[in-house]
């Protein structure tokens, strides 16, 4: 080996040293700030750490360092930690969360140090009791944008937020009304139309909402793989629907690749008795001027948990169908109505096709009509030159 190459491995291996070191530095200095701040002591199965560690850019290389240290503080990484799924431009954040008290540390990591940190107490009794002071907070990013996604899943968590949910949370990165309602419709699924050897669902997420991304995280239908196929209905579609479907959420299909067949569901979810018993309006859904888009949502993250076992309460099957391959594939195409193929409801003609469907109700078809005419035209024509 030359002296040159030599050289070069030396810096190569000094600078990755340097590199490990600093993660450590960084990742002892994240934590030792919040077992001081929080406060907390090793073992505390109270505190739950938040971060999107591996999703921001560069983000990885704090990951051997910060499972280490979860290790070294005696918690889980399945029960006290959730990896929020961010974009990759999104800043490195950890938040640390103890159920006991609901007090929340948030600290944010830029260049290889602390760039940011706040601490308030986001526990769901104080946030829906005082939704004013925490807007105000909201909409000063007291989090850096991270407030909604990190006061859902902490509270939720500290409900006792099962696995599946867990993880579809961290797909989504927060927890909603939406995201829980399929985790509902998954173990509908599981109970009336259950999977066996071989078979998969095929999802038609018609019309789709946050429900589509906890089935694709528990069921693997995702769209990339051609499992679920995601078609927005218009308006004139919604009022279409008979009264029955109002809440239509999606179509649900049990396939057999090797056979070529399935047997399909069409589910509502009843937002309405939801919002009815939760005491909320579903217009405070859309009402972004004030706190009421995220207290709704908060409220009804904790009434549903209490529904998790019972899915029938909120979901019902509305038709139930067989299916072949064809008629899947064209579902399933761009342009192709799924509710009008499925008899759900009636295809609106274009105006040449109804004056089309006039002309064919007519006994005399519209060119045998101006034939006729014709022909009478001629026939008054030579009885007035006999005349």
């Amino acid at each position: 080996m030359s002296a040159k190459l030599c050289i070069t491995i030396c810096i190569v291996a000094f600078i990755a040293l340097l590199g490990v070191a600093a993660a450590e530095n960084v990742i002892d200095e994240v934590v030792n700030t919040a077992m001081k701040e929080l406060p907390f002591e090793k073992g505390n199965q109270n505190i739950l750490i938040m971060a999107n560690t591996g999703y921001a850019r560069g983000s990885e290389i704090y990951l051997d360092e910060f499972l280490s240290k979860v290790s070294e503080l005696g918690l889980s990484t399945s029960k006290n930690v959730i990896f929020v799924h961010n974009s990759y431009n999104k800043p490195l954040w950890f938040a640390f969360f103890d159920r006991s008290t609901g007090d929340c540390i948030y600290i944010e990591v830029k260049d290889g140090k602390i760039s940011k940190q706040a601490k308030e107490n986001i526990a769901a009794n104080n946030l829906l009791s005082n939704p004013e002071d925490w807007d105000a907070k909201m909409k000063s990013k007291v989090f850096d944008g991270n407030e909604f996604s990190i006061m859902t899943i902490a509270n939720v968590w500290a409900r006792g937020m099962p696995w599946e949910l867990q993880k579809s949370a961290e797909f989504h990165n927060h927890i909603c009304p939406g995201l829980t309602s399929g985790y509902l419709i998954a173990q509908y699924l599981k109970k009336e139309l259950p999977l066996e050897s071989g078979k998969e669902y095929q999802i038609l997420a018609v019309p789709p909402w946050c429900k589509d991304d906890t089935l694709q995280m528990i069921f693997d239908s995702t769209v990339g793989k051609r499992k679920m196929v995601v078609k927005t209905l218009s308006k004139e579609q919604t009022n279409a629907l008979p009264d029955n479907m109002k809440n239509i959420a999606g179509i649900y299909i049990r396939w057999d690749r090797n056979k070529g067949e399935g047997q399909g569901i069409i589910l509502t979810f009843d937002w309405n008795k939801v919002c009815k018993e939760a005491g909320i309006n579903r217009s405070d859904f859309k009402d972004f001027k004030s706190y009421k888009w995220w207290y709704a949502r908060l409220k009804l993250d904790l009434w549903m948990m209490d529904y998790l076992d019972k899915p029938e309460y909120l979901i019902s099957k509305v038709k139930e169908f067989e299916i072949d391959s064809n008629t899947l594939n064209k579902l399933k195409t761009a342009g192709v109505d799924p509710l009008i193929e499925l008899g759900i409801i009636e295809e609106k003609l274009s105006k040449t096709e109804e004056k089309t469907v006039e002309e064919k109700k007519s006994p005399f078809p519209f060119e045998v009509t101006i034939a006729g005419f014709a022909i009478a035209a001629v026939i008054c024509s030579m009885l007035k030159r006999r005349d």
